[in-house]
């Protein structure tokens, strides 16, 4: 089953059911009263700080899509994910880290998806949220997206995995591609050997106009090929 087409990006060095796995007090956003700056810093800060000079050369559009205007304590993207597919070797591997509610394990066309994004009370970091409304159930998970003391970005998710993220600014595009795995448990990390990864992670942001976007996500084997494939269409909720 051919889900889709390797992306290959060039190498840079240190650049169920409804319910959530919900971040830990620290990571929680700031609480806000009336008239109060919505959050500790800006979305746009975290992907600055990882970027470099690099942000500079990321499209206007990407860049406003993680801005928080006075009054808004998160950003909130809604659409639909045109295609979600995983091979049966993909949705054995789903059921098997089921417990950290990463990747689903269903086959489905135009699955309503909301995407919450929130910035972190003490770190410069993000609080990631992601809703699919499958017919079957709705699969929601959280991760923490965080830099680590070097500068690398790090995404942490349920359950105890975690991975090494890598940006890549290509035209109109925003590319996230994993640079590693590991385990982590009260704040140690502890690197995941390479025959246990499951799969090249890619994430591509490609920028469609001012309002809307196209989101594609890929795993894939070194060994057993393409596992998962996810494509959809979405925008930011205004207000």
């Amino acid at each position: 089953m051919e889900l889709s087409q390797r992306i290959d990006l060039p190498a840079r060095a240190n650049a169920a059911g409804a319910r959530a796995v919900a971040p830990v007090a620290a990571d929680r956003p700031i609480a806000r009263g009336d008239g109060e700056r919505p959050a500790a810093h800006d979305l746009a800060e975290l992907l600055k700080a990882a970027l470099g000079p690099r942000w500079a050369l990321l499209h206007p559009h990407i860049q406003a899509r993680f801005a928080l205007a006075d009054g808004q304590a998160q950003a909130e993207y809604v659409g639909d994910m045109q295609q979600v597919r995983c091979t049966r070797l993909g949705a054995l591997f789903a059921r098997l880290i089921r417990y950290a509610r990463v990747l689903p394990h269903h086959n489905a066309d135009d699955v309503p998806f909301r995407f919450d994004v929130e910035p972190l009370q003490r770190q410069l970091g993000w609080i990631k949220t992601r809703t699919y409304h499958f017919a079957q159930e709705i699969f929601s998970f959280r991760s923490r997206m965080t830099l680590s003391s070097d500068g690398e970005l790090l995404e942490r998710f349920g359950g105890g995995l975690g991975m090494r993220v890598r940006l890549e600014v290509l035209p109109n595009r925003l590319v996230f591609v994993d640079n590693g795995f590991f385990l982590h448990w009260r704040g140690v990390r502890l690197p995941l050997p390479k025959p246990l990864w499951p799969g090249r992670f890619v994430l591509v942001h490609r920028d469609l106009d001012a309002e809307q976007f196209e989101v594609s996500i890929d795993v894939v084997h070194p060994w057993f090929g393409p596992l998962f494939h996810q494509e959809g269409r979405f925008q930011r909720m205004r207000g």
